[in-house]
């Protein structure tokens, strides 16, 4: 067998299983997209995204799901039991100038 190298790809171990990807756990698995990427009037918006949140809430995979969509930089729908503005807002919150999680005091804090 050929040495695996740079455009040889390392078949060795292609008969291995792959891991099952969150997403074969997902509760909604089965459901109907349009839940997730609702369109239409406001408060037909809000009824969907209520009824796919609701989906979300007891999922099994719910924080993978929403862990890969900001990794993603996903923009819409509803993944995690989170819409984008529910995202957007997390983000924020996360974001070092706002005094998230990753915040490190300035010298004039640090001083004080």
């Amino acid at each position: 067998m050929p040495r695996p190298g740079r455009y040889w790809p390392d078949t060795r171990h292609a008969d291995l299983p792959r891991p099952a990807h969150w997403g074969d756990a997902a509760a909604c698995w089965d459901a109907d997209a349009d839940l997730f990427y609702p369109e239409g009037s406001p408060a037909e918006v809000r009824a969907a995204t209520a009824a796919a949140k609701e989906i979300c809430r007891t999922c099994p995979v719910k924080h993978p799901c929403l862990i890969d969509s900001v990794q993603r930089g996903e923009r819409w729908g509803v993944w995690g039991g989170m819409d984008e503005n529910d995202r957007a807002r997390l983000l924020q919150q996360m974001r070092p100038d706002r005094g998230g999680a990753d915040a490190r005091p300035s010298s004039a804090t640090a001083a004080a």
